[in-house]
């Protein structure tokens, strides 16, 4: 179902949109748990939130494969958002599901100096998702775009962890597309503990993120960002392309981070979802329609009004440095 019209460019002017949320909308707290470094949509997701003002990212986890690295490249790119630092935490290496990794190998390539980028080696990624939600019981929400491997660990660790957790917002699956989905794929059964939890669920699944591209004409913008941030991304963005082998792509994971601020760019439906998890099958799910269900799956979006949104927080850093603090 296509929506019937889309909604005026005027609307997101950014003076506007600030306005527009300023009185009622409070300070929200977030984690963002990331396999940052293969795809360059994690980057863009990350980039989108230190832009928010509206959404307090209180600190990054990563997920599968090497997440040491993957961390240390999140603290590359924050740190160029000049924003305050956060809590940068590697997570779990393998998946549940035990399925061989997949690494594309040039995660890291472009970024200096990686090594000297401090993270949180301290504590696990599914302990810090835990303390959070202890501190901000009732009020977290999570932001996961990757394998749902950290979340799910949580879960098996810590049974309050779920009621404690505000809403979970996932990139991942297709609902209505039969697709087999690559974060739910990488690890099938971490992605049905998280479902069958019952936790409050926002999914953004490839039924929409596919209806939305990032061209040369968004990368022109990008470069622009200020602090070696917007020529970081472009060359991360380009190593991408190169390795798929194609002029543009989808801007999947920052679709979700869109639907935390503006659900009504999307149309979503309330259902159950059930992830398959027999190996011929990863990546695929069965959704049940259900008024009452735990999951609240986007079927369709506002696409012009959602790409100028979108993009438009990506390229403003104007008030990303007192976002955070």
């Amino acid at each position: 179902m296509r929506p019937p019209h889309a909604l005026p460019a005027a609307h997101f002017d950014l003076n506007e949109r600030y306005a527009y949320f300023a009185d009622r909308t409070q300070m929200r707290h977030v984690i963002l748990d990331t396999d940052i470094g293969t795809d360059v949509d994690d980057l863009l997701a990350l980039v989108f939130l230190a832009h928010v003002r509206e959404l307090r990212l209180e600190g990054v986890t990563t997920v599968y494969g090497d997440t040491l690295l993957r961390a240390r490249i999140a603290a590359a790119v924050w740190k160029r958002t000049g924003n305050p630092e956060i809590a940068i935490v590697p997570g779990a290496n393998e998946p549940l599901s035990a399925r061989p990794i997949f690494w594309c190998g040039h995660e890291g390539e472009g970024i200096p100096s990686l090594e000297v980028n401090t993270v949180d080696q301290y504590r696990t990624a599914e302990q810090f998702l835990i303390q959070t939600s202890n501190l901000y019981s009732g009020e977290l929400e999570i932001l996961a775009i990757g394998p749902l491997t950290n979340i799910a660990k949580a879960i098996m660790r810590d049974a309050g962890f779920v009621s404690r957790t505000k809403r979970l917002y996932i990139m991942g699956g297709a609902y209505w597309l039969d697709y087999s989905e690559h974060n739910f794929e990488c690890d099938s059964v971490a992605a049905r503990i998280v479902f069958d939890s019952g936790m409050p669920i926002t999914a953004i699944g490839l039924d929409v993120t596919l209806r939305v591209q990032l061209t040369e004409r968004e990368v022109a913008c990008i470069r622009r960002l200020p602090n070696g941030l917007g020529l970081l991304i472009e060359k991360q963005i380009r190593l991408w392309w190169k390795y798929l082998g194609v002029s543009q792509n989808h801007p999947h994971d920052p679709l979700a981070a869109l639907a935390m601020l503006r659900p009504d760019l999307f149309l979503f439906r309330n259902c159950n979802v059930e992830i398959k998890t027999e190996p011929h099958l990863a990546g695929r799910l069965e959704r049940f329609d259900n008024p009452n269900g735990n999951v609240l799956a986007a079927y369709d979006l506002y696409v012009n009004s959602a790409e100028t949104t979108l993009f438009g927080y990506i390229v403003d850093s104007g008030s990303s440095a007192s976002n955070h603090k």
